[in-house]
C-alpha cells in the first residue's frame, strides 16, 4: 500500500527547521554572529530571508493533495547543495569561523542532510506497493468524449503514435488484432521497446507487460507492467492509466520514481486530450 505520509512529514520537518533558523537569523543575527565568530549581519539576514522562502515552498508542497515528486526531489537537491556548500566553507576557508562556528555549521549541515535523505525515502515510499515491492504511478483524466467513442481510440493499440508525437513509430507485430497476446512495438529515435497485452476487456480496459527481458530494452527497470481503463463520467468519460515497475538500481529508486512521475504527469494529460478530441470528432461524424 502506498502512502504519502512519510514524504509530507519530512517536508514539514524540513520546513519547521528552516523557518526556525530563518527567524533566528533575521531577528537575532547577533546570536548567530557570536556562534560563528564572524561579523556579517547583512549576509545572515539575507540567508534568513532565503530560508523563509524555502520553508514556505516546502509547506505549500507538503499540503498539496497530490505532492509533486519532482519538486520534492528538487527540495532534496537543494538540501544537498546546502550541505556541500557548508562543507566547502568549513574546510576551504577555516579561518573565517571560530571553532564553535565550524561545529555549528557542520551540525546544521548534518540536520539538513537528514532532511534531504528522508525526503528521498518519502518519495520512494509514496509510490511503493509494499505487497509486491513494485513502484506504482497512475493518472486520471476526465474528458468530454463519450466512453464508447473514447474506447474506440484507446483500444486501437497500434495507433498510439497518432496521439504521442514523441514516438517515432507504433504498431501491432504480426497480423494480430488488439487483444490478449498482441504485442505493440514502439520506438523513440533509436530506442525500441515492446508491450504484450495480458488482459483485454472490450469497451473498458486492457493491461500490458513490457518486454523488459529484451536485450535492447531502453528503460532502467527489471520489470514493468501497465494498463488503460475507461469509465463513464458525468460529462463524458474518465481515463485511468497506470504503471507498476521495479527499478534496476534500488539506491537510485527515489530519483527514477520522481523523474518517471514528472514525465507522465507532464505528457499524458495532453495525450489523453488529443485522444478525446479525436473520439469526439469521430462521434460527431458518425451522427452527421
Amino acid at each position: 500500500m502506498k502512502t504519502s505520509l512519510p514524504l509530507r512529514a519530512a517536508l514539514f520537518a524540513n520546513a519547521i527547521f528552516s523557518l526556525s533558523s530563518a527567524l533566528l537569523m533575521i531577528f537575532r543575527p547577533d546570536i548567530v554572529e557570536r556562534w560563528l565568530g564572524i561579523q556579517a549581519q547583512t549576509i545572515i539576514e539575507v540567508i534568513g530571508i532565503g530560508l523563509i522562502i524555502f520553508a514556505s515552498a516546502l509547506i505549500i508542497l507538503a499540503t498539496r493533495t497530490r505532492i509533486s515528486l519532482w519538486l520534492a526531489l528538487l527540495a532534496s537537491m537543494a538540501d544537498f547543495m546546502w550541505v556541500l556548500g557548508s562543507v566547502v566553507l568549513v574546510f576551504a576557508w577555516p579561518e573565517l569561523f571560530s571553532q564553535t562556528g565550524e561545529w555549528v555549521i557542520l551540525a546544521v549541515a548534518g540536520d539538513v542532510l537528514v532532511f534531504g535523505v528522508l525526503q528521498l525515502w518519502g518519495i520512494a515510499q509514496s509510490q511503493r506497493v509494499q505487497e509486491t515491492g513494485e513502484y506504482q504511478h497512475s493518472i486520471n483524466i476526465e474528458t468530454n468524449a463519450p466512453m464508447e467513442s473514447m474506447w474506440r481510440v484507446i483500444g486501437d493499440l497500434g495507433n498510439i503514435k497518432k496521439y504521442m508525437p514523441q514516438l517515432t513509430s507504433s504498431e501491432i507485430l504480426g497480423e494480430k488484432t488488439p487483444g490478449v497476446g498482441a504485442v505493440r512495438a514502439c520506438s523513440h529515435g533509436s530506442q525500441r521497446w515492446a508491450e504484450e497485452c495480458t488482459a483485454f476487456v472490450p469497451g473498458h480496459s486492457f493491461d500490458v507487460r513490457f518486454l523488459t527481458e529484451a536485450p535492447d530494452f531502453p528503460f532502467p527497470v527489471t520489470s514493468m507492467r501497465g494498463g488503460w481503463k475507461v469509465s463513464p463520467a458525468s460529462n463524458g468519460s474518465l481515463v485511468n492509466v497506470w504503471w507498476k515497475y521495479v527499478p534496476k538500481h534500488k539506491i537510485l529508486s527515489p530519483i527514477f520514481v520522481a523523474l518517471f512521475a514528472r514525465q507522465i504527469d507532464r505528457d499524458f494529460p495532453g495525450i489523453i486530450q488529443r485522444m478525446a478530441l479525436d473520439a469526439a470528432n469521430t462521434q460527431n461524424t458518425a451522427h452527421m
